[in-house]
């Protein structure tokens, strides 16, 4: 049995094959480490839409806070923009 084909199989048939005992023991290490990949999953997504999210905050406070300094410079040595 090639570890590629054990990737299609659903999560339930592969619980099924490493309860049944009909694995070998490659096989039942590749079929534990799909489902750990499994599982993992959705803390990945989250974490990199956490991170999308908080980059974009940080950009954007540090954008503003650079047109804010722009300003205040202009501000201070009397120019203006052309």
């Amino acid at each position: 049995m090639a570890t590629k084909a054990m990737k299609r199989w659903s999560t339930d048939e592969l619980v099924n094959a490493i309860h049944s005992e009909t694995l070998n023991k490659i096989e039942l290490y590749e079929a534990e480490r799909i489902l750990r990949e499994r599982e993992t999953a959705p803390d990945r997504r989250l974490a990199r839409r956490s991170y999308n999210a908080a980059a974009w905050a940080e950009a954007y406070s540090m954008g503003t806070f650079i047109v804010a300094l722009i300003i205040l410079w202009l501000t201070a040595t009397g120019k203006s923009l052309p």
